[in-house]
């Protein structure tokens, strides 16, 4: 057994599976269908069932099945007529997946940094970040905590900018009576190993305009009709489908979900509420308005001089010695050794960028690198837990201070 084997032996393993996950994927062999086909001819059923799902299980009228999460962006940003020169608005706390799907359409990521509290982009930067050249802004919904999407919305619009909803840590999270994914043009999810709902990979882009769902489909099809003849591409595509064998994993982990989601909400806000009361620790705070939450990772700050001065990393240390799991927070995007030394695509000016070279200062994003400093995160399958072993976390944190 490794170390991270022995960390996490006391605490739910991820993913969570049975016996129905098995025979999913037996009767998709056994069927001979590997693939999902083509509207008009399917071979398999999976992809085309779980898009129907989905759609229903997030509150949207379409939903486009893809491989993965990173080109669900990347699809909807090109369905959305994004690419070369343009810029697009991203949080800095997030995974580089929200900022490389940009670069892949040929069009430049500009970086906003977070609010303190709710670590999610903060909305009153965004404004800042316009230029002429802004064609769209991705939130970036961390630990599936809402950006303050209903102002986000109206800066949008004021501004005709498109938005893409980075829905990767959020599948099912609520804020003011609407799933995410639906406040902006479309949202964008993944459905990696790790997330709360998982195929191993695969993603998912859901949107309410019938128009864009074709679009995105296309781009994802080979630039395919849907019912048109097979071999006629009628504009640029590429290849993204999702395969029946993820399809068939991720709709039975979808009946699992919602006990999964109630426990998580429940332990998230028992645990939230015993380490505010720890002098030192603040829990990521759900964005005002928030009703469900999808809570794929647990972050929480503390304050060094409250802890002896210790380090983030002999904060790590000190809870794996003592049995509890963790998670690698993400660096923020202006850190990163491709975007700090710009090693991107061939020919593309990133000039104008606000990060690179001295912009990829941490002075110039002074809160997503303090709070990335001070950081800690727990995976989302601690919230699946007994209350004991949520006060034992809490009680060794406790300890620290001692």
């Amino acid at each position: 057994m490794s170390f991270k084997q022995e960390i996490r032996k006391n605490f739910p393993k991820w993913p969570i599976y049975d016996d129905s996950e098995i025979k999913a994927l037996t009767n998709v062999i056994k069927s001979g269908n590997w693939w999902c086909g083509s509207p008009g001819v399917h071979q398999g059923e999976n992809v085309w069932k779980f898009q129907e799902e989905f759609a229903k299980f997030q509150g949207a009228n379409y939903c486009i099945a893809t491989c993965n999460g990173t080109v669900a962006i990347e699809s909807a940003l090109m369905a959305l007529n994004i690419g070369l020169g343009d810029e697009v608005i991203v949080s800095d706390y997030t995974f580089v997946a929200s900022a490389s799907a940009v670069i892949a359409t040929n069009a430049v990521p500009i970086f906003c940094d977070i609010d303190p509290e709710t670590l999610v982009m903060d909305v009153d930067k965004v404004e800042s970040l316009i230029t002429k050249r802004t064609k769209a802004i991705i939130p970036v919904h961390l630990g599936g905590n809402p950006v303050e999407m209903d102002r986000l919305m109206e800066i949008a619009n004021e501004n005709n900018l498109k938005v893409i909803e980075d829905c990767a840590h959020a599948h099912g999270s609520k804020y003011k009576g609407k799933k995410l994914g639906n406040w902006g043009d479309a949202g964008a999810f993944s459905f990696q190993a790790s997330k709360v709902l998982t195929g191993g990979e695969g993603g998912a882009v859901i949107c309410n305009s019938e128009d864009l769902a074709d679009q995105i489909y296309s781009y994802t099809d080979c630039g395919r009709k849907k019912n048109e003849y097979f071999y006629n591409h009628y504009s640029y595509g590429t290849n993204y489908r999702m395969t029946e064998y993820q399809a068939a994993v991720i709709r039975e982990q979808m009946k699992k979900f919602p006990k999964q989601h109630e426990l998580r909400n429940q332990n998230a806000k028992y645990l939230s509420d015993k380490l505010n009361q720890i002098e030192g620790i603040k829990a990521m705070k759900p964005t005002q308005g928030t009703e469900e939450l999808g809570w794929y990772i647990f972050p929480f700050v503390y304050e060094p001089s409250k802890f002896g001065g210790i380090s983030k990393k002999e904060f790590y240390e000190k809870l794996n010695q003592n049995g509890i799991p963790t998670d690698d927070c993400y660096p923020p995007l202006h850190t990163l050794e491709c975007f700090r030394k710009i090693k991107l695509r061939k020919g593309i000016d990133y000039s104008n960028a606000n990060w690179g070279g001295e912009k990829s200062s941490d002075n110039h994003f002074p809160i997503v690198s303090d709070i990335y400093r001070r950081s800690i995160e727990f995976p989302h399958e601690i919230l699946l837990s007994s209350r004991d072993k949520l006060d034992y976390i809490v009680n060794v944190i406790k300890s620290f201070q001692k």
